[in-house]
């Protein structure tokens, strides 16, 4: 047998997960360029906190603030925010800004809400125990701040707009609609309201059924792309002071790290994952495995990567280990058997590219596996031994299997 091993269980323990393939099999595990590097300091981390770009010092602006709040990204993000908020923490306090006076957000958009654990994983027991952590309801409790230049009617979370000192918490990876994720997305869709974000992933994107995406959009599409314009004109709208922006190897560990204005702030960023998380994908494989880490709870997300090396008669394993399953939309998914969401696409269609998808996860969600493909190109297969055996009544000897150790995260950079 052959041997590959990936990450797994992100925020459950951090277990590497071994997949074993017969020898008869042609096997690749593609490799992310930030996979030998290692992770800052805690050094380095401040460092960077300490060296903004295109504003002023953190500490300058607490000394001015009296209440702040703190913007982390959602469960759908890597980030392991105790990281940079314990410094961000010391700089508000050494600045005079008292406990009472800070709290926390999780940005969630339209994923819905978060438990104390979640919390706990993203920012650790004291912190949770010593500041309030508030989850975004994009249905109420919003400030209407305007319109932008697009069109798009800005409401964002009051929490945030009755603190004088935003800061917000975040890494960038690829996205699908707004090139790379990061920066000015903190506020729009993090904290907005659900018709503003309605309207800038809609009738300004061209997402959802009625709808053609604009063509500045696409994955890592970040210069000029419509969405993510109208997502810092929102930002500025709404006030974001100070933004951290990090980019991760495949541990989740920093490594860099870009803090201060939120447009700079994620273009460096965005510069460098397509750097750090760029593989080799070859292409017209018989079988691709995709694993799923940075967001496995967005499995789906693999499928791109996926497209680009499967054949056109070849199979693909998408891997989906999250124990709480995918994550709730209001926006974009299914929430009946005929009712679904605004932009929710009610008829499945066919795969882009290959026969067959095989998701694979002991964690099993019937309606996971209805958003990916007809129903008679899918098929989910809890034990791997079982995955092998369907892939081998498929494909024999010789048959070529690229591994892609995290399709959630890495940018294939040829076909």
């Amino acid at each position: 047998m052959k041997t590959v091993i990936v990450p797994d269980l992100q925020w459950y323990g951090d277990e590497p997960l071994t997949l074993e393939f017969p020898d008869m099999w042609d096997v690749k595990r593609c490799t992310m360029a930030c996979e030998a590097e290692d992770g800052m300091t805690e050094e380095g981390i401040r460092k960077a906190l300490d060296s903004p770009l295109g504003t002023e010092p953190l500490g300058k602006f607490a000394e001015k603030a009296e209440e702040v709040v703190i913007i982390i990204d959602d469960m759908t993000r890597p980030t392991r925010s105790h990281l940079f908020v314990d410094p961000i923490l010391e700089t508000l306090h050494g600045a005079g800004v008292p406990v009472e006076n800070i709290r926390f957000i999780m940005a969630a958009g339209c994923h819905g809400t978060y438990g104390r654990m979640d919390f706990v994983k993203k920012l650790g027991e004291d912190v949770v125990a010593e500041y309030p952590c508030y989850n975004h309801n994009p249905y109420d409790m919003l400030d209407h701040l305007g319109e932008t230049s697009h069109g798009t009617p800005v409401y964002v979370n009051s929490e945030v707009m009755s603190c004088d000192l935003k800061i917000g918490v975040g890494t960038v990876l690829f996205h699908r609609y707004m090139g790379f994720s990061g920066g000015g997305k903190m506020i729009l869709p993090g904290v907005a309201g659900f018709e503003t974000i309605y309207h800038n992933h809609g009738p300004l994107g061209g997402f959802g059924p009625g709808f053609t995406p604009h063509p500045s959009t696409g994955t890592c599409v970040n210069e000029g792309n419509i969405m993510r314009l109208d997502a810092e004109e929102a930002a500025r709208m709404a006030g974001l002071d100070f933004k951290v922006d990090s980019v991760l190897n495949l541990r989740r560990d920093p490594i860099e790290l870009y803090a201060g204005d939120f447009v700079m702030t994620q273009r460096r960023a965005a510069e460098s994952v397509h750097k750090w998380h760029g593989y080799e994908a070859p292409g017209g494989a018989d079988i691709v495995v995709a694993n799923n880490y940075m967001r496995a709870n967005e499995a789906h997300i693999g499928m791109g990567p996926a497209y680009v090396s499967v054949g056109e008669e070849g199979t693909i394993v998408l891997l989906a280990n999250d124990m709480d399953g995918e994550i709730n939309h209001w926006l974009l998914n299914r929430h009946g058997k005929k009712v679904g969401a605004r932009l929710w696409r009610s008829t499945r269609r066919p795969l882009q590219r290959g026969k067959r998808v095989i998701i694979h996860s002991p964690y099993k969600m019937r309606s996971y596996d209805m958003k990916i493909g007809l129903p008679e190109q899918i098929t989910w297969i809890r034990e791997w031994d079982e995955v092998i055996e369907v892939l081998k009544s498929e494909h024999g000897r010789g048959s070529k299997v690229v591994v892609l150790p995290d399709g959630t995260s890495g940018i294939p950079l040829q076909g």
